[in-house]
């Protein structure tokens, strides 16, 4: 029983901030950019600087790509503006265009 107790305002937080999380989630975009990367010290060089862009989440560098993938929130920032961070860092970057075989959400 105190297992239950102990673990019973975990779960109610849970279900009443999983809503919030959720309209939260539906303000990030996620964009795909080909770059002109083509080593770690390149990778390392974005991974310095691109996370700390005014409304980036997440950014993923893929050297064997060519791919930096950022998660932004839409309010703070756009696409055009993360494409001109990275070609500030001296790199080619350009919009990936998705895939015929990708769904759309």
């Amino acid at each position: 029983m105190k297992i239950v107790k102990s673990l019973l305002p975990l779960f109610l937080m849970f279900v009443f901030l999983s809503p919030i999380m959720a309209k939260r989630e539906k303000n990030i975009e996620t964009v795909t950019f080909l770059c002109s990367i083509d080593c770690y010290h390149c990778k390392k060089k974005i991974m310095k600087n691109i996370p700390f862009e005014k409304g980036v989440v997440r950014v993923i560098v893929s050297i064997e790509s060519k791919e930096v993938q950022v998660s932004f929130k839409k309010d703070k920032t756009d696409r055009e503006k993360l494409e001109e961070a990275i070609e500030k860092l001296g790199y080619d970057a350009e919009v990936k265009k998705p895939c015929c075989t990708e769904k759309k959400k």
